[in-house]
C-alpha cells in the first residue's frame, strides 16, 4: 500500500505567471520539502492532453507526493508550513489548490518515472459504487500484467481526505506505443469503469524532485 497526493492547482492563464512559477519552483517547494514532513517522493510537470485533447499550451500544473503514512500528511496539512506556502503561490493561481489523497494499491514511484503517465479518475455516488470501482480495477490491473508484463505500471486506490468519493488509477507505459493498441477485453472493462461514475483521463509529463530525507532536519536550499 501507498499514500499518494495528488495536486492540480490551476495556473493563472497570463504568461508572467508561468515564468514566475517556472523560475521560483525550486524555492517554493523548498517551503513544503525542507525539513521534510514525510514525502518519501516527489514530482511535478504538466498535463499533456485531457480526455484525448491537446492542452499542452493551457499550462495545467502536475504536483505528486508520496508519503510514508497517512498521519504525516494529515498532521502538515495542518501546519503553519502550508498556509505559509499557500501565501507564497496564491497570487499565481485562481483559487486554493484541493489535494486529493489516495491509498493505492502499489507505490506509484516508478510509474511517475515512466515514459509515458495517464491518470484517470473517477467521481463516485457512495461507498458501493466505489467498491465496485476498485473490484474493476483489481480486474484492468490483473489483465494488463497478465498481457504486458514488467511494460506497464498499474496503481490505484480511494481517496482519504475527500468528502465525495473518488478512486484514481495510474497507468504508466515503459513503452508508450503499448498504450494504444486495440483491445476489446481491456474496452469493456472501461465500459464497466464508466458504468459506475464519471471518469476523467489526463496523460502527464514528471521529472522527479530532489527532497531532503524523511525527518533531516532543515537546511538552505
Amino acid at each position: 500500500m501507498a499514500i499518494v497526493e495528488l495536486i492540480l492547482p490551476e495556473l493563472k492563464p497570463d504568461q508572467a505567471s508561468l515564468e514566475e512559477l517556472v523560475r521560483d519552483w525550486p524555492q517554493f517547494m523548498a517551503k513544503l520539502t525542507n525539513p521534510n514532513p514525510g514525502i518519501l517522493h516527489a514530482f511535478h510537470g504538466w498535463v499533456l492532453t485531457e480526455d484525448g485533447r491537446n492542452v499542452r499550451d493551457e499550462n495545467k500544473k502536475v504536483i505528486l507526493f508520496e508519503w510514508d503514512k497517512m498521519e504525516s500528511f494529515t498532521t502538515f496539512i495542518k501546519t503553519s508550513r502550508v498556509t505559509d506556502f499557500a501565501k507564497s503561490v496564491g497570487h499565481l493561481f485562481t483559487g486554493p489548490p484541493r489535494p486529493q489523497v489516495f491509498q493505492t494499491n502499489i507505490s506509484t514511484k516508478n510509474a511517475a518515472r515512466a515514459l509515458s503517465l495517464d491518470i484517470f479518475r473517477l467521481q463516485v455516488q457512495g461507498l458501493e459504487a466505489a467498491a465496485s470501482a476498485i473490484r474493476i480495477w483489481d480486474g484492468i490491473y490483473s489483465y494488463l500484467k497478465k498481457q504486458h508484463g514488467e511494460d506497464v505500471i498499474v496503481s490505484y486506490g480511494r481517496s482519504q481526505n475527500l468528502e465525495d468519493e473518488l478512486v484514481v488509477g495510474f497507468i504508466a507505459w515503459q513503452r508508450p506505443e503499448s498504450a494504444g493498441s486495440q483491445d476489446a477485453k481491456l474496452d469493456a472493462m472501461w465500459t464497466e469503469l464508466r458504468s459506475t461514475g464519471e471518469l476523467s483521463r489526463i496523460n502527464v509529463s514528471l521529472e522527479e524532485m530532489s527532497i531532503p530525507p524523511v525527518g533531516s532536519t532543515a537546511v538552505e536550499p
